[in-house]
């Protein structure tokens, strides 16, 4: 019953071993790591005139190489071929700085719907009157207003603002709105509001046609809303009638707006060509700002290109890069 109350000191399972088996263990054993700046100093020791030091005796021991993390000797046969993985570095650091320039031009691209969504913003502030008739519709008028507003659905409320959106929007598009990178508070609202006034001077220009219209006399004069002194030029395209654009301005070469030129006011078609000139401008800026990170995206993928061609051939590292 000696294991109830422990096991005695005599008792060592070693002992019970076989001889060679306990010798093989206790030589297959690690050894104890000492650090290195707590091995204790060894005095030295004079040797012979006729005998070599030790660690010339004995060639068959490695030297401790310098970048080995065991001080001791162990693994000295693998330490003494170490190289630094400078390559991996390298791989790594051209891979942050090809993510460095996919987040340019992700930034840039975010940047660019930003605009389109603060475009839209201002515009739908500009009309906030046309957006109230087309949500009261229902309630204003008399009763047979009120009727015909509810059968039709307040279809002529909605045409009116979403012809005020759309065009609010050409005209911020236009006059370079939310266009800087640097946002100035005064200089955008200056343009909101002047996008709002040639707004209104179209409608007030195409109302004063109507009633001359409805009078038998002369359309009034038709004058550039950008540019007033700017002549007026005549345009005519295949199959279609001559038309007049103010502003000075012919279409571009290949330029066609999203309904024919004939189905446009005057003052439309001169806010078309501003629009798309306004858009160049804008690509154009754009293609600037990301130019260097498309370069460095260019750079990286010409290194991996070369790595990859020199470890599996030209076919297939083309192909993987």
């Amino acid at each position: 019953m000696g294991w109830f109350w422990g096991s005695s000191k005599t008792d060592d399972p070693v002992k019970k071993l076989d001889p060679g088996l306990r010798e093989y263990l206790e030589h297959e054993a690690p050894q104890k790591y000492v650090p290195a700046e707590s091995t204790p100093a060894v005095e030295p020791q004079t040797q012979p005139s006729n005998s070599l030091p030790a660690d010339q005796n004995d060639s068959s021991t490695p030297a401790v190489s310098s970048k080995s993390l065991f001080p001791d000797g162990r693994y000295a046969d693998l330490w003494k071929t170490y190289k630094p993985p400078v390559e991996d570095i390298q791989v790594i650091g051209s891979r942050e700085h090809n993510l460095t320039a996919a987040a340019g031009v992700q930034q840039m691209n975010d940047r660019r719907k930003q605009r389109r969504d603060t475009i839209g913003s201002a515009a739908s502030e500009n009309c906030a009157v046309e957006r109230e008739d087309a949500y009261r519709c229902f309630e204003k008028g008399t009763f047979w207003e009120r009727m015909k507003a509810r059968t039709l659905m307040g279809h002529e409320e909605n045409k009116t603002f979403n012809r005020c959106y759309a065009t609010q929007a050409k005209f911020l598009q236009a006059l370079g709105y939310a266009a800087s990178p640097e946002w100035d508070d005064e200089r955008e609202e200056r343009i909101q509001m002047h996008a709002d006034k040639l707004y209104h001077q179209m409608l007030d220009y195409e109302k004063r046609v109507d009633e001359a219209q409805a009078a038998g006399q002369e359309a009034p004069p038709l004058t550039s809303l950008f540019n007033p002194g700017a002549e007026t030029v005549k345009h005519t395209e295949k199959g279609t009638t001559s038309v007049e654009i103010p502003g000075g301005q012919a279409p571009p070469q290949g330029f066609h707006p999203l309904k024919p030129w004939d189905q446009l006011t005057p003052h439309e078609r001169e806010l078309e060509i501003r629009g798309h000139y306004a858009e160049l401008e804008s690509e154009r800026a754009f293609v600037e700002a990301t130019a260097p990170y498309v370069q460095a995206q260019d750079e990286a993928r010409a290194k991996r290109r070369e790595k990859a061609v020199s470890w599996f051939g030209e076919t297939v590292g083309k192909w993987i890069t």
